[in-house]
């Protein structure tokens, strides 16, 4: 009995051992070892090491598929052989889809011992691309020791994977934009992520496409290009959405436009809302169009350009900074999407003059009364005015108005301010154009004579006569209000220096031929003018003369081509008038200025021109008694600026009238 025991536990025993090896043999798997996909998806499997307790140093493998059915993207390393923190080293990395084969060899480096956990060697990442079912075959797998031998009992584990198939389908009508079906449409679509091109079958106007997820992902963005047999043709892109791909697919009707070679048609142009420096060219269209407007001051000549790019068919463009009272021409330019352009005939339109609404000068003798208008000119439409008209009190008051073109208008004067506010409108009537007064305002003059002070306006309101509140732009030009006086300027110290001068004979003034006139003019409103009648000795009638800067004297230098009279052998002077005016016209003409005027070369001063001239000279020159005295002035008469004998010889030789010496200087 006990000898058949022995021999029952040494049976076991040589069981146990037959079966250890099976047991203990790591295992290389495909993980999952099934995977059931859609065609087109992207998946991953591991291949995974069951050590079985030995220690693994290295791994390499061979995984078979088939090509047909899978495309491999990507190995990549996993944490098997690193899973303690040694370094490992990849020998091998390679896919080939071309037949269908992957490759991968990888071993620990730095370390003595192996690793003996669990874990993913490599994942491979694969796409699939046509249904069916597919196998993932290991082989020649290794794995090897701390010794660097091989272990020889392996288990492997491979995998499988179904492919089910997918369908993604694009259709749709292509018409023209007139509504018309487009026969037998030309309809080509390019993938622009992946570059593969799918050209449509069509049916009539109706095109179809039919593809897989292989070849159309979320995100993609595929281009249409659709045309007829006629050349005409669209292009656009769409992107495809989740929602595209849940659907497996879409519609997408297309239409191909027939080209547009019709220019827009005109219509309405006006210019409106005309001011004195602007205004606003309006037109229509009958089909979306850009806006471009040409115009200048002459006809024909558009110089000036305004363009809107926008597509309207109610087109507007505003000009502004324009002259005043002016015509311009225009013409209008529309030009539609298709580049069919038209442009309008000339038109024109006038600028309004400036408005302005004025009060002229006033003036009046102190506390006198005169009355001038408020006056709005170039208006239209105006409705109401309110305007205010501020002044020196101490100078002008205002005292009544009346007069007024509008229905109604009132006044509030306050004198002590030295403000008047003036309101008018019309109650009934309809809108005042043109020339419009205000008011005729009477003004009394409270100041002295030569007072003045500015009449200046402003306007707090000017608007249409219409039911909509609008304003009308204008300006002001103000007056000036002044207290006249009746004295004329005061005149005194009338003078001439050289008090006598020779006649200029050749109308060339030479030295000792000239005399400065001069004036002394004072006048408390303030001298305006003063002028001198030269017209005794051959000047104007009303000489200017200069008032001298920093002083109140008036003068002009002055030649004489007129003699003065002689009496009892001496020249009579000429009393040359003076008219001085102040800024009221006031005028004074009560002083005048003597001025001899001297033969020329009468050096004896009796009145003739003799050889006992000539000689006087001479006598004169050599200081001979009884011969002191000679005007200098007039015994140039060479006109080169000295006396010397050549002046006796010249005007010797002139009193005997030699040839060349006809002209005394």
């Amino acid at each position: 009995m006990k000898q058949n025991e022995m021999y029952l536990i040494m049976a076991a025993i040589a069981l146990l051992c037959m079966a250890q090896p099976a047991l203990s043999a790591p295992i290389v798997s495909v993980e999952p070892s099934y995977v059931n996909i859609s065609q087109g998806d992207v998946f991953t499997v591991d291949i995974t090491v069951d050590p079985a307790g030995y220690e693994i140093m290295g791994a390499q493998y061979d995984l078979y598929f088939n090509n047909t059915l899978l495309n491999a993207t990507e190995q990549t390393k996993g944490t098997f052989l690193s899973q303690d923190g040694a370094s490992t080293n990849v020998y091998k990395n390679k896919i080939n889809n071309t037949i269908g084969m992957i490759e991968y060899s990888e071993a620990r480096t730095g370390v003595t011992y192996g690793v003996t956990g669990y874990g993913i060697l490599s994942t491979i990442t694969f796409k699939a691309m046509e249904p069916g079912t597919c196998t993932l075959n290991l082989s020649d797998v290794r794995l090897s020791d701390p010794d660097a031998q091989y272990i020889t009992d392996l288990l492997v584990n491979n995998g499988s994977v179904e492919v089910i198939e997918t369908h993604f389908m694009i259709s749709g009508f292509v018409d023209y934009d007139n509504g018309d079906p487009v026969s037998a449409p030309n309809v080509t679509l390019t993938n622009l992520n992946t570059g593969e091109v799918f050209v449509a079958g069509t049916d009539a106007n109706h095109y179809e496409i039919s593809t897989n997820f292989v070849h159309v992902s979320s995100g993609d963005v595929l281009h249409f290009d659709a045309s007829d047999n006629l050349g005409n043709a669209t292009e656009f892109n769409h992107t495809v959405t989740q929602d595209d791909m849940d659907a497996g697919g879409f519609v997408q009707n297309i239409t191909i436009y027939i080209p547009d070679t019709t220019p827009p048609v005109i219509t309405n142009i006006s210019a409106t809302a005309v001011t004195k420096d602007s205004a606003t060219i309006i037109w229509d269209t009958d089909e979306p169009s850009d806006s471009l407007l040409r115009y200048g001051t002459e006809p024909g000549n558009y110089d000036q350009t305004v363009y809107s790019p926008e597509d309207m068919m109610h087109h507007s463009i505003d000009l502004t900074e324009l002259s005043l009272d002016t015509t311009y021409y225009y013409v209008v330019n529309s030009t539609d999407p298709s580049g069919n352009s038209l442009q309008s005939t000339e038109q024109s339109f006038k600028t309004f003059p400036e408005i302005v609404i004025s009060i002229d000068d006033a003036s009046m003798l102190a506390g006198g009364n005169i009355t001038t208008p408020i006056m709005i000119s170039n208006i239209t439409n105006v409705g109401t005015a309110d305007i205010s008209l501020t002044y020196n009190q101490s100078v002008v008051h205002a005292i009544a108005i009346e007069g007024s073109d509008f229905d109604y208008a009132d006044a509030d004067i306050d004198n002590a301010i030295g403000r008047t506010r003036i309101g008018a409108f019309q109650t009934s009537s309809t809108g005042l154009n043109g020339s419009v007064r205000v008011v005729n305002i009477t003004l009394n003059a409270v100041g002295s004579g030569g007072d003045s002070t500015a009449l200046n306006l402003t306007i707090n309101e000017l608007k249409e006569a219409s039911s909509e509140e609008i304003s009308i732009p204008a300006s002001v030009h103000n007056g000036t209000f002044t207290v006249w006086e009746t004295t004329p300027p005061l005149v005194v110290n009338p003078a001439a220096d050289p008090p006598s001068i020779p006649e200029d004979t050749d109308f060339d003034p030479r030295w000792g031929e000239t005399s400065q006139l001069s004036v002394t003019v004072t006048d408390e409103c303030g001298v305006a003018s003063v002028a001198i009648n030269l017209t005794p000795i051959g000047g104007l009638p009303e000489q200017p003369m200069t008032r001298i800067p920093d002083t109140d004297i008036w003068a002009v230098t002055v030649s004489a081509s007129a003699g003065s009279a002689i009496f009892n052998e001496s020249y009579l002077p000429h009393n040359l008038t003076v008219c001085a005016s102040d800024r009221f016209g006031n005028v004074n003409t009560s002083a005048s200025i003597p001025l001899a005027v001297m033969r020329n070369g009468d050096v004896s001063s009796n009145g003739e021109v003799t050889l006992y001239d000539a000689t006087y000279l001479a006598n004169h020159i050599l200081n001979k008694p009884g011969f002191e005295t000679m005007n200098e002035l007039v015994a140039d008469v060479s006109g080169n600026g000295a006396v010397t004998f050549y002046d006796a010889m010249y005007l010797s030789k002139h009193v005997l009238a030699e040839f060349g010496y006809e002209v005394l200087h």
